[in-house]
């Protein structure tokens, strides 16, 4: 087996059991509960979790920006020793004497911070791969070993479930110390896109994930089961979870290049609004099939998520403990919200005689279409805005001559180009980055491979001297102008 191959397959089974044993502590509730019925295994487990998670999240994000977080510097001892000790302290029973309510809380408090750490470590080390397919691969192969394993885990029963999930953590950690010494780090990474479309691109596809995190908490107690009695029925979290995991692999294998979970989304929603319009109406025939799409949907895009975020790290040079802290944190926070807002219309259900599947499916409905419409009205002047770029491209000197935005823009690539001893190659690339193009535009505009662009921009940015593509473009702009004046 070749060094690559190795790598992946390191990646995928350190990834998938650390999924494995991520999933088994939410499902059971660190082992406090055996039965894996229930998006929603224990309220008060689930609250400290998604609010700590939030917690941890803002902190992440609040290092990377003070500068004291760098790529691959995140530590994964922590997280490892938080789920250690929730899965010794569940296995033993240690707690049992404890109030159930405090337990959970402790547990979900454990949870929450370990897999928001965890997970922000593991796709740094994805983006970090020498090539993008590569994290593609690792994440694909991890689901894989998630789903096989959370299929099997909790039908040994609590007790053997945790201490293989004690195995699976730290076999898990022992891996990711191994890839990590296997790859090397950018220096720093940006906090945000410098270009207002790819920031918009962003805000539409958080914001279509959110949503539908929203939804799922809205339903909890009626649709998708939890410690609370459902309605109208239970739904195995294994069933959606191998669905969700094939459907991945498909999505992963068609879009390897552009993963794009706003798309996924509005493949996911005319499912979702048929389920949830009918609910009213058919409740109890379709509860068992409602939670089984809404969970599915729902775990598809959190699992291309995750691809999309190491694409978009890489494309942008964004870090990826920002974007995978937003994922995680938001999530989090929506969730929380959901199950507030579910709790609410329960209540009000019961105090004024209304239907509470009703009032359900309408708080669900409307949210899931709103944001289509947003996404829908995005999608319609991005393709405009390519259009045009077209046109101008079109009408532009032929595919190896340097694009320019104005006669200043190309007086100061050229200026650059002369000042700083760039080849052809470089002052071609150059004249890219100046317009604000991504890696990926410039290798499919000049049919080369994105690693041998990222090779042509590393040596332009030592040349001149710079370290992010908005510097380059400073530098670019400040020559065209004292061109223009001279």
């Amino acid at each position: 087996m070749t060094s690559k191959h190795a790598g992946i397959a390191l990646g995928a089974l350190g990834f998938g059991l650390c999924k494995t044993a991520i999933s088994v502590a939410y499902i059971t509730a660190m082992g406090s509960v055996s039965s894996t019925v229930g998006f929603v295994s224990e309220l008060d487990f689930m609250f400290a979790m998604n609010a700590i998670s939030f917690a941890t999240a803002l902190a992440i994000i609040a290092l990377v920006r003070a500068g004291r977080l760098r790529p691959g510097a995140l530590s994964q001892v922590p997280a490892v020793i938080a789920l250690l000790v929730g899965f010794f302290l569940s296995a033993t029973g240690v707690m049992a004497g404890l109030p159930f309510a405090a337990t959970a809380v402790f547990y979900g408090v454990l949870c929450g911070f370990a897999l928001t750490v965890l997970n922000a470590a593991w796709l740094e080390a994805f983006v970090a791969e020498p090539d993008a397919a590569y994290g593609v691969y690792q994440i694909v192969g991890g689901l894989i070993v998630q789903c096989v394993l959370v299929s099997v885990l909790p039908l040994l029963g609590s007790l053997a479930a945790s201490v293989l999930s004690i195995v699976a953590v730290v076999v898990s950690a022992c891996l990711l110390v191994r890839l990590k010494r296997m790859l090397s780090f950018a220096e720093r990474d940006e906090l945000l896109p410098a270009n207002r479309g790819d920031r918009l691109s962003l805000l539409q596809a958080f914001l279509c994930l959110f949503v539908l995190v929203g939804v799922v908490g809205i339903l909890h107690t009626t649709v998708l089961g939890s410690q609370s009695e459902s309605i109208v029925g239970d739904v195995n979290m294994w069933m959606p979870l191998v669905a969700a995991t094939a459907i991945t692999a498909l999505v992963a294998g068609l879009t390897m290049r552009h993963p794009d979970p706003t798309a996924v989304y509005k493949g996911c929603l005319p499912a979702m609004l048929a389920i949830l319009s009918l609910l009213p109406f058919f409740g109890e025939a379709l509860g068992g099939l409602a939670g089984l799409v809404m969970i599915t949907c729902y775990d598809v895009c959190g699992m291309v998520f995750l691809l999309f975020i190491v694409d978009r790290a890489r494309t942008l040079r964004m870090s990826s403990y920002v974007l995978s802290s937003v994922y995680l944190g938001g999530s989090g926070l929506f969730l929380v919200i959901g199950l507030s807002i579910g709790g609410v219309l329960g209540a009000l259900s019961a105090d004024y005689g209304l239907s509470l599947l009703t009032l359900l499916a309408f708080a669900a409905i409307y949210p899931l279409a709103i944001v289509l419409v947003v996404a829908l009205r995005r999608a319609h002047p991005q393709s405009a805005s390519h259009a045009t770029a077209s046109e101008r491209e079109a009408g532009a000197p032929s595919a190896g001559s340097v694009p320019t935005v104005d006669d200043a823009l190309g007086a100061g690539v050229d200026a650059v180009a002369a000042r700083f001893e760039l080849t052809p190659r470089e002052r071609e690339i150059l004249g890219y980055l100046a317009r604000g193009r991504s890696a990926r535009f410039i290798a499919e505009t000049l049919i080369i491979s994105e690693n041998t662009v990222w090779a042509h921009i590393k040596r332009v940015y030592a040349k001149t001297g710079v370290h992010s593509k908005q510097e380059l473009m400073s530098v670019v702009e400040r020559q065209g102008r004292n061109g223009k004046d001279g």
